[in-house]
């Protein structure tokens, strides 16, 4: 578990995303949270399905690379948005992230500094040693996130963005 200012970012077990799919809201109550409205789309669901869940359960595999990370606002107790590695360090030590966060909440530096815990944490593994996150290139607040953190643009085409964060290159915390 990550734990910054106003957030926890808590990596869900197998058996805790299998019930998050299965029923949002039940499972947000479970863990005595109010459920997220992002993190229940079909896009989302299929994404635990076919890349995380068989994932997860591969003992071979850091688990903490393949399962969803629940952002908890902690006044709240609120679950408003998730983050989730692509997978473990490639050879190159570079790993990638996705992330969302519920409208409501967005615009409010939650994301920004869920990224910064989460640097903050990926600094303590010996495998990374970078981290890269791509972006459609019409997502300036996303793009504006990274940027924040310290992520520089890596490729860009006329739909994407990726940006990367070398981070041998980290001066100081940002939260």
């Amino acid at each position: 578990m990550i734990e910054t200012n106003r957030l926890l970012i808590k990596p869900l077990t197998s058996q805790e995303l299998k019930k998050h799919i299965e029923s949002p809201g039940a499972f947000a109550q479970e863990i005595g949270l109010i459920p997220s409205e992002s993190l229940v789309d079909k896009d989302t669901k299929d994404a635990i399905l076919n890349d995380l869940l068989p994932n997860i359960a591969d003992i071979s595999k850091d688990t903490l690379f393949y399962t969803m990370w629940i952002i908890i606002e902690k006044n709240q107790k609120a679950i408003i948005g998730g983050i989730c590695f692509h997978g473990e360090p490639n050879e190159y030590g570079e790993v990638e992230i996705g992330y969302g966060i519920d409208i409501e909440y967005r615009n409010m530096g939650y994301m920004t500094e869920t990224i910064s815990g989460v640097i903050q944490w990926a600094k303590k593994n010996k495998k990374v040693k970078s981290i890269t996150a791509e972006t459609e290139s019409t997502n300036i607040p996303s793009i504006k996130v990274l940027d924040k953190n310290g992520f520089e643009v890596n490729q860009r085409n006329s739909n994407t963005v990726q940006m990367r964060l070398e981070l041998n290159k980290i001066i100081s915390d940002n939260f």
